[in-house]
């Protein structure tokens, strides 16, 4: 077909045509990825693959999975955890000895 295309319009012309095909197709990407999107999980299942899959996973390989997420604001969650212990506990002081 490209040896056809190239007869009927010369090789410069096919050469902007690639061009504009190609600036075309970037310029609607955007707008049409979404489509592309809803499609693939649809189609592999992802969502249930992923749920199913780690489901599966034992206790021990299941925080290997997770403890990367929060590796990096595990002081953040401890301190937090320690505010709201030391705040829950001083209200049970209030309401238990009132």
């Amino acid at each position: 077909l490209k040896p056809i295309i190239l007869m009927y319009i010369g090789t410069e012309e096919f050469v902007k045509m690639k061009g504009k095909i190609s600036l075309r197709v970037m310029q609607e990407l955007p707008n049409q990825i979404h489509f592309v999107h809803e499609y693939t999980d649809e189609a592999l299942e992802m969502e249930r693959t992923i749920r199913e899959s780690m489901q599966s996973l034992p206790p021990a390989d299941f925080e290997g999975v997770l403890h990367p997420v929060f590796q990096e604001d595990e002081i953040k969650l401890i301190l937090v955890g320690a505010a709201l212990g030391t705040m829950v506990g001083f209200f049970q002081l209030l309401v238990v000895f009132a």
